[in-house]
């Protein structure tokens, strides 16, 4: 009886410890799986439009936590699906920097052509106080010709 008590002890302490280490190792996956999990859901906090495909991801990754390639392979979608919306949100800033570039670019045309418009503005009420100085020596001129030719008839 002796013998079969202690190989049963031997058995219970190997089980013991067999658990033991399971526990540590249930324990570590279940701290990776957390880690995971965090990760996973900063990335939907980054991608707001993908909200409801979060839910069901967070759901799927409930049910298989342990399944550590399921895991990877869905981090490593959601990394892809970052990457084409930076590339996305890349090529719209571009498409905006050129549309600014392009108001800006008017808006110097028009800068340049609203100073020319004055310069011309100017000139053009130079010429016309010019003209109006000629017409008003002109005058005086058709009036000193005619006061000369009154005076030649008389």
């Amino acid at each position: 009886m002796s013998f079969l008590s202690q190989r049963l002890k031997d058995i219970s302490h190997r089980k013991s410890a067999e658990i033991t280490r399971l526990h540590s190792q249930i324990r570590w996956l279940g701290q990776h799986n957390a880690e995971l999990v965090l990760k996973n859901i900063e990335a939907n906090t980054k991608m707001t439009d993908l909200g409801a495909r979060q839910q069901a991801l967070e759901e799927e990754l409930a049910r298989v936590t342990g399944e550590r390639d399921v895991q990877r392979a869905a981090a490593e979608q959601k990394a892809r699906e970052a990457e084409e919306q930076t590339a996305e949100l890349q090529h719209l800033k571009t498409a905006l920097e050129q549309k600014v570039t392009e108001l800006l670019q008017k808006e110097v045309t028009i800068v340049t052509l609203s100073g020319t418009l004055q310069e011309k503005g100017k000139a053009l009420e130079e010429k016309e106080v010019a003209i109006q100085n000629m017409e008003a020596a002109l005058r005086e001129k058709e009036n000193s010709l005619s006061s000369l030719e009154e005076a030649a008839r008389v």
